[in-house]
């Protein structure tokens, strides 16, 4: 709040577009927490929810430019890190599976949200596939985040905020489950059809 307060909505762009890299909060606690002043009436609830989307989407943007432009270099230092190189191998392999599904859920999976862009960048995925499937999942969990923020008060938003993670994994991994059921269903009906 303090930063809208002294620097406007160009102070928060800035925020979550370089904080998304620097500053360790979780995006679900920062876009609920600005659904909430918006429902103070602190703020006009369009043009921030405006500016908190843009914010995000440039900070995903310059992640996948990064990873297209300065990739090789970025993936060889974070390999020398065991744990990066971990996230980074099973990133790469549900890149490599899942495509455009897995780019749709990454920026509901924290951890990933600024590492699959990159990647993205990275595997030289097309732009015009990436800002249509990343662009409209982001867009859809801002409205659902910012919607808890706004509709649900501050008690709920600790609450919310706690359990995430927790609802998150479960809901994507069945999602996962899911699409590798179908997946082998496919394959065993494509072999008793041969």
């Amino acid at each position: 709040m303090s930063v809208i307060q002294e620097h406007g909505y160009l102070g928060l762009y800035l925020w979550l577009w370089v904080g998304a890299f620097v500053i360790p909060i979780p995006n679900e606690v920062i876009v609920s927490t600005i659904g909430f002043f918006a429902s103070e009436d602190i703020f006009v609830p369009w043009k921030i929810f405006m500016v908190t989307y843009i914010g995000i989407l440039t900070a995903v943007t310059t992640s996948y430019i990064t990873g297209r432009f300065a990739g090789h270099v970025m993936v060889y230092l974070l390999n020398k890190k065991n744990k990066m190189r971990n996230k980074i191998e099973r990133a790469l392999s549900l890149i490599e599976r899942y495509n455009m599904f897995a780019l749709a859920l990454c920026y509901f999976v924290p951890g990933f949200r600024i590492l699959f862009p990159f990647l993205f960048g990275f595997s030289k995925f097309p732009f015009a596939k990436f800002a249509a499937t990343l662009y409209t999942a982001i867009l859809v969990w801002v409205s659902l985040i910012f919607s808890v923020g706004y509709f649900a008060g501050e008690e709920f938003i600790e609450a919310f905020i706690k359990y995430y993670d927790l609802v998150i994994g479960v809901t994507v991994g069945g999602l996962v489950l899911y699409v590798c059921i179908k997946i082998k269903k496919t394959r065993k009906l494509r072999k008793l059809s041969n």
